[in-house]
């Protein structure tokens, strides 16, 4: 399928990039090579035609695989090790980013269902999240899609500029890993960001 091999492209490159020049994470390098690839005209004929339902198919489904994969080197004494104070603060987190979402998106007039879209998919796991809402509430495929981009955004803002503050406002690579886990929603864009700042950060970040 044109979409998987275009796929294990970008990884060979990735990986090839951060050979080469260590201080570039890989999956930064990923993100960087497919942010190119839709917008130089060839490559975007390709991306948007024959290679659409392949890059589709690995972007939610072999993404998730390698997001469990993940979580398999995650074990209960990690989990009951981060203490109730952060398990406190993903809970009000959550519950002020998708209070506070909804009530800005109406008090702004956004149509439709997309207040509740966007609030989900920024407090939860991102578009994954606003899929399932949108299958509950039964919303439009324009809310849906707005939903998703805004989503979308947001999440690789966070990939360029999280790491850029990572030095100036003094944080540990455990703090780090705890401010991306609790402010970004979408997984593989955590893992994005805080892989940047070493395997500590991004282990927190996946907690």
């Amino acid at each position: 399928m044109p979409g998987l091999a275009a796929a294990a492209a970008g990884v060979a490159l990735a990986w090839a990039v951060h050979r080469l020049l260590p201080g570039v994470p890989m999956l930064t390098a990923a993100v960087v090579a497919g942010v190119v690839a839709a917008h130089v005209p060839r490559l975007r004929t390709v991306v948007r035609g024959a290679a659409r339902p392949g890059l589709t198919y690995a972007g939610k489904r072999l993404m998730r695989v390698g997001v469990v994969l993940l979580g398999l080197s995650v074990g209960l004494d990690d989990i009951a090790g981060l203490g109730w104070e952060t398990v406190a603060m993903v809970v009000c987190t959550v519950a002020a980013t998708f209070a506070g979402t909804v009530w800005l998106g109406r008090r702004l007039g956004l149509p439709g269902d997309q207040p509740l879209l966007i609030a989900t998919g920024y407090s939860i796991c991102g578009a994954s999240a606003v899929g399932a809402m949108s299958d509950v509430s039964g919303s439009e495929e324009e809310d849906v899609a707005t939903a998703v981009a805004m989503v979308t955004l947001c999440g690789t803002l966070a990939i360029v500029v999280l790491p850029l503050l990572h030095g100036p406002l003094g944080l540990d690579a455990t703090q780090f890993g705890r401010w991306v886990g609790a402010g970004v929603h979408d997984v593989g864009q955590v893992v994005a960001t805080a892989q940047t700042a070493g395997p500590t950060a991004l282990r927190e970040a996946v907690l």
